[in-house]
């Protein structure tokens, strides 16, 4: 049994997935693809559900480098620029949603009843399975996504019926598959690497000279296909890296070994970027944020 925040958590794992019974009635579970070409381009799945009518429950996420789509059955789900309001439906619809969450906390509130789906995917990983440019889609943060078709909804709908997860996975990943689209950018590629493989240290010049582009080409590049400038992603993925050295090393490590791991300036660069998104120091939240699956899902519950 594992402890975080007030809750009692139950751990069953194997290879695949791991499942955390928040509190009764209630399951999040984290699985990765089955599919070696699905598993390039999306990192892992998650299903969280509730069975209680009563539930009230409010979590925020932050920036990451890897982006989510979710849907929710049966829900209506109201946005605003910084939340989501999700409450049971009588109406039968899936709603997908899509969050490109570069700066800033996001905050979601859920009651009553709920099945969620969540396919998290991996740096570009969204633009192997749509036909024109991220930006020409999708302009907003967070907001609903339904360029993935009338047939996503539908396997949605049968992915929610299942009861097993080896189920869910192979109808998500079998979709995928028939749904991929090559997607030839080699020097967006190069650079998202660069860029998260040096913890977002490596500047614009610096990737410019690399790569031998263009600095106006690299930056095109990055807003065409991102929704995103360089500057952007390079300090999204900054904080990212902070947040997961953290809870992956926290028995054995302080914020200035986090804030030197993640290439901040010193610790004050790095307590102030914290602050900027999510309105509180490192040393108050950190502790705060729940590690949800096997994966990087971390959320900070309110309630």
């Amino acid at each position: 049994m594992l402890s975080v925040v007030g809750y009692r958590f139950k751990l069953t794992t194997d290879n695949r997935q791991l499942k955390i019974i928040l509190k009764k009635n209630d399951t999040f579970i984290t699985a990765k693809p089955i599919s070696e070409k699905i598993s390039r381009y999306i990192s892992y799945y998650y299903f969280y559900t509730s069975e209680d009518e009563n539930y009230q429950k409010s979590f925020v996420f932050y920036p990451n480098y890897k982006h989510a789509l979710t849907a929710y059955k049966d829900s209506e789900v109201l946005l605003t620029d910084s939340e989501s309001i999700v409450n049971p439906s009588d109406k039968i619809t899936i709603k997908p949603l899509y969050s490109i969450n570069k700066d800033k906390s996001i905050k979601v509130s859920m009651n009553g009843c709920f099945d969620k789906i969540g396919i998290v995917f991996n740096p570009l990983g969204i633009n192997h399975f749509i036909e024109k440019p991220l930006q020409n889609i999708f302009p907003q943060n967070f907001d609903f996504f339904s360029h993935l078709g009338n047939d996503f909804n539908k396997v949605l709908q049968n992915v929610f019926s299942q009861k097993q997860i080896v189920k869910k996975v192979s109808l998500l990943d079998y979709f995928f598959e028939k749904k991929y689209i090559p997607f030839d950018e080699p020097i967006l590629k190069k650079s998202v690497k660069a860029i998260i493989t040096s913890n977002g240290a490596i500047k614009v010049s610096e990737l410019s000279e690399e790569l031998n582009v263009n600095r106006k080409t690299l930056l095109r590049l990055f807003k065409k296909h991102t929704n995103m400038s360089v500057e952007e992603y390079r300090k999204m993925v900054m904080f990212r890296q902070a947040l997961n050295y953290f809870h992956q090393s926290k028995e054995k490590t302080n914020l200035t070994d986090v804030a030197l791991f993640s290439m901040y300036y010193d610790q004050a660069h790095f307590i102030k970027h914290f602050k900027s998104i999510t309105q509180e120091t490192p040393t108050t939240l950190l502790s705060k944020i729940s590690h949800l699956g096997e994966e990087d899902t971390y959320w900070y519950f309110e309630n």
